[in-house]
């Protein structure tokens, strides 16, 4: 009874221990046709099967170093997916439906490894810029964080962890300390010097700007995204020759690409060539349809053409899509101020306000149109609001002060305070600019010196060599001990044309705001 009971146990413990070796055989074979698979992997077909495969293997039974080694694999197989889906969701068109599910897909993946072994910094990488995709900020700081300490042996991974963290960052500090630390890891990559390149251009460090973008060209000469930012930081120095010339090479190279036409045209514009502009801006709408950019620009340009009708067509259209847009309703405002329509470009200010009350440019607009309609009192009121805004603003301080100096209504005159706000503007400018100083000529004439209001009047006739005659007649103004009065006469409300648009733009108040003598 005993012998039997011992061979029936001594049977089941060999058929239990027969199963476990059959599975981690089993478990084996799968494991080695993964690894043969992943050694020739090209897709992601082949990495799918190669992750099917893993799983399997581990489900069917490992010992501990091959459990080991397929959670390696495993892990390195999904990060490699991950990184093959987000090359397509970063580097390729793709529509936004497909985009969402690329995004889901990846971040699973990436999670997925990193639960495995969170201790690596490609993984930690990917799923930081998956995460500030989303516009998850914080999880995507916490990733990169990562990425940057694990990755201190791969000098790529780290640079590309830090541009990615440096264009989360609040602190321009730290931006700037994540951007230079990246391009010293590799100082030859151009990516990293076009994105350092463009921090720069935001910042308005023009120079730099330039230099990272002619660095990463000497690497990559065809590179029609640089090319594009290089002309664009060129624009901005007004260097419009040498960025004309970019944005050329830039659409040799990507002629479907609608934001180097957009950009040539706007260089066109401010070189005075607007069919040519007009020309470009039409193309970038063919290319990109609807482009916020590109139906502004347009706008810009049948405005300076006195096309008013076509151009408020252009914004009223971007207006029903984005009805609370800052920047949109003032130019909007401007077209109507162009219009000779004041009141309708002071209801729009007004909305821009009702909107964004901390915006300086709309209250200095509002201002413009009320002096254009003699409201000097409401002008003044919304000088002052623009000025508590942007105190260093040298257009605001210039158009603040003429009305302080040289208004008609002696209630509203303060020739101190002129003097004041014409001396910052003037400071601003660095007494380079000639109807600021006119404007301190004629606040010092209102203050009752008129020998230093003949001097800075001198210096603005010699400054702008004679070419406005009213500053002769203002320094005549003085020399006879008169202070300069300006009255700013009510407009009348026009109607738009119906038909093809009449008329230039009105210079700016800045260059143009003495038309009548005293």
């Amino acid at each position: 009874m005993f012998r039997s009971s011992f061979l029936i146990c001594t049977c089941a413990a060999a058929l239990v221990s027969a199963r476990f070796t059959l599975a981690a055989e089993d478990g084996q074979a799968l494991l080695n046709k993964a690894t043969d698979l992943k050694l020739a992997a090209e897709n992601v077909a082949d990495l799918n099967k190669v992750v099917e495969l893993c799983q399997e293997a581990i489900k069917a039974g490992l010992d501990e170093d091959d459990t080991k080694f397929a959670n390696g694999m495993l892990a390195s197989t999904l990060t490699q997916r991950g990184e093959l889906i987000c090359r397509e969701l970063f580097e390729r068109p793709t529509t936004p439906g497909r985009a969402r599910r690329l995004v889901q897909l990846a971040v699973n993946d990436l999670e997925q490894t990193l639960a495995i072994n969170s201790e690596q910094p490609e993984a930690q990488y990917l799923i930081g810029r998956l995460y500030a995709h989303l516009g998850q900020q914080e999880k995507a700081v916490k990733a990169l964080d990562e990425a940057v300490r694990l990755s201190a042996d791969e000098p790529q991974t780290k640079a590309r962890a830090l541009i990615i963290r440096a264009n989360l960052r609040k602190d321009p500090a730290q931006r700037q300390a994540d951007y230079d630390e990246a391009a010293k890891l590799t100082p030859h990559d151009p990516d990293v010097l076009r994105f350092r390149g463009m921090y720069y251009v935001s910042q308005n460090k023009l120079s730099e700007a330039i230099a990272d973008f002619n660095a990463a060209l000497a690497v990559d000469p065809r590179d029609a995204e640089t090319l594009e930012a290089l002309g664009i930081a060129q624009t901005m120095a007004q260097k419009f020759d040498e960025a004309m010339d970019s944005f050329n090479k830039a659409i040799e190279i990507a002629p479907q690409s609608p934001m180097a036409f957009t950009h040539r045209a706007r260089v066109r514009a401010m070189k005075g060539d607007m069919p040519a502009a007009l020309s470009d801006v039409e193309q970038a709408l063919k290319l990109q349809p609807g482009s916020v950019l590109a139906l502004q620009l347009r706008a810009s340009v049948l405005g300076s053409q006195g096309k008013f009708v076509e151009a408020l067509n252009d914004l009223n259209t971007l207006r029903r899509a984005m009805p609370d847009n800052g920047d949109l309703l003032l130019q909007i405002a401007a077209v109507h101020l162009a219009a000779k329509q004041p009141l309708k470009a002071i209801a729009t200010y007004d909305h821009a306000i009702e909107t964004n009350p901390k915006l300086a440019a709309a209250f200095r607009g509002r201002a413009d149109a009320n002096l254009s309609l003699g409201e000097q009192a409401k002008a003044i009121a919304d000088y002052e609001s623009a000025l508590e805004l942007e105190p260093d603003n040298s257009g605001v301080l210039n158009n603040l002060a003429w009305v302080l100096a040289t208004s008609t209504d002696d209630s509203l005159r303060d020739g101190k305070r002129a003097v004041e706000i014409a001396k910052k503007a003037c400071d601003v400018t660095e007494y380079k600019q000639a109807h600021i100083l006119s404007t301190l000529a004629a606040s010092y004439a209102e203050a009752g010196d008129f020998e230093t209001a003949m001097k800075w009047s001198k210096k603005a006739v010699e400054l702008d060599g004679e070419q406005t005659p009213q500053l002769a007649k203002e320094l005549e103004s003085y020399q006879q001990q008169k202070p300069w009065r300006e009255a700013s006469p009510p407009v009348d409300e026009e109607e738009l044309p119906t038909k093809e648009g009449r008329g230039q733009s009105p210079p700016s108040i800045d260059t143009a705001r003495k038309q009548t003598g005293g």
